[in-house]
């Protein structure tokens, strides 16, 4: 049974009648909504439509309607404008929601009450989904590749990046307006970037690795073991330890899953192997045979080099055989708008880059696929953004090498997140080496996740 939204905007509004219909299809194609439900964006009749929803002062106003203040602040301005903002707190039956507004407000306001909304969710929403608020960023606030920094955004620089808060907004939002949300346990997912084959690889410089060891943990007591293992694999005597594919692909049997493959060395960030190296066949043949789907992993020089981002294309679908739909940039270094343009213009369907390099969370608010926002365009892109939550470096680098803490960090975010999301992992062959020695066990981190929700399906 379709439910049927008739939404009227003011006016004065009309230059935004784009981003309007941008989260109200956002909305609509949220995996919280109810089946069938439809938006109509000011219509000429009402008498055939469930509710009716008024933006600002609009015509036509039943008393039944359900209002929302239209605060005409990020609908009508361009990112390079750098609007002010601010997150406000509200109240939701005793939930805790955020609105993105100019100004700061010292006090705890109530969400929805008399069919008023207290805020402007479209624009909150709006904020969110298109990444407003990394569009232009402030030189100060680039990190050392060219990204904003974690720490700059809104949801880390509130402590808030653990939580999808896009995604309870919604919930709240279908609430306020009298569905249930379809809220259904959280599902994980599963990729690997195969940045390289090996640990002790032939670039290996191992006084390098031994300072960056000491630098990470403060610690020299596992170098002995180090040195050790590089000298049994060189001799050929032990297998190389970051060969972990046999175990990493057969993770989350249950699970959606993606491997990204490089195409291109062209900077001192990038060290993918050889694509004739008989190792990399196997896996690339072990994991189609275990259904996974491939995807490219464009080399860090990529993001802005439309010629660079086509040929490694190319060379992606000549080595796989196949049609390449999946994209995920290499150290996450994409750039708004030219990486998205790329996306595009490439055909690609999804990426899935947007997610923190230091840490673990949700950068959008959310754990599901959407659509980002084409500003140049005034339009949704054609892609999908598949957002990235947890990589395993990022755990490390948020939460520390002390295997207690992020342990019991891990599982708190985890629990906390059991309902009400989507969480992917982004899991690296070569990384775990190094953990492991300071005794941290990612297959047991993420091990016992996907064991648990094979359990509950």
């Amino acid at each position: 049974m379709p439910h049927l939204i008739a939404f009227f905007s003011e006016p004065s509004l009309s230059p935004a009648l784009p981003r309007i219909r941008y989260v109200l299809d956002a909305l609509a194609q949220h995996p919280f909504a109810p089946a069938g439900l439809q938006f109509a964006l000011n219509p000429v009749a009402v008498d055939k439509f469930d509710r009716i929803c008024v933006y600002g002062n609009a015509v036509n106003q039943p008393e039944s309607a359900f209002v929302i203040p239209a605060q005409r602040h990020f609908f009508l301005a361009q990112p390079a404008d750098h609007q002010l903002y601010a997150l406000n707190e509200y109240d939701f039956n005793g939930r805790k929601l955020f609105a993105v507004e100019p100004f700061w407000k010292p006090a705890k306001q109530t969400f929805f009450q008399a069919n008023t909304f207290a805020f402007d969710w479209l624009e909150t929403l709006f904020f969110h989904l298109s990444r407003f608020e990394e569009y232009a960023p402030k030189p100060e606030d680039l990190d050392e590749i060219g990204n904003m920094k974690s720490a700059a955004q809104l949801f880390p620089k509130h402590g808030l990046h653990h939580i999808p808060v896009t995604d309870h907004l919604i919930a709240a939002i279908f609430e306020a307006l009298g569905f249930t949300p379809k809220i259904m346990p959280t599902a994980f997912s599963i990729s690997h970037d195969v940045d390289a084959l090996q640990v002790f690889g032939a670039n290996f410089k191992l006084l390098r690795y031994l300072g960056g060891v000491l630098f990470r943990h403060q610690s020299i007591g596992r170098w002995p073991r180090i040195i050790q293992d590089y000298k049994l694999v060189r001799q050929g005597r032990q297998p190389d330890p970051g060969d972990t594919f046999d175990w990493l692909l057969r993770l989350g049997p249950n699970a959606e899953k993606r491997i990204y493959f490089g195409f291109g060395n062209h900077s001192r960030y990038d060290h993918f192997p050889d694509l004739n190296h008989p190792r990399l066949l196997e896996i690339r043949h072990k994991a189609l045979e275990l259904g996974y789907e491939t995807g490219i992993h464009p080399s860090f020089n990529t993001w802005k080099n439309a010629e660079l981002f086509q040929a490694e294309l190319q060379t992606a679908k000549a080595w796989l055989g196949q049609p390449v739909r999946h994209s995920r940039q290499h150290y996450l270094h994409f750039a708004f708008p030219e990486t998205a343009d790329l996306i595009e213009q490439n055909g690609l369907e999804t990426d899935a880059t947007l997610g923190f390099r230091d840490r673990v969370g949700f950068r959008a608010g959310t754990g599901f696929p959407y659509y980002l926002y084409c500003f140049k365009e005034e339009r949704p892109y054609r892609w999908k953004e598949m957002p990235l939550v947890a990589m395993d470096c990022g755990l490390v680098r948020e939460w520390g090498a002390y295997h207690v803490d992020l342990r019991l960090n891990w599982e708190q975010f985890v629990s906390k997140n059991r309902f009400g999301t989507a969480i992917s992992l982004s899991l690296h062959n070569t990384y775990w080496y190094e953990q492991a020695l300071h005794g941290i066990d990612f297959r047991k981190l993420f091990g016992s996740v996907l064991e648990s929700q094979r359990r509950s399906l």
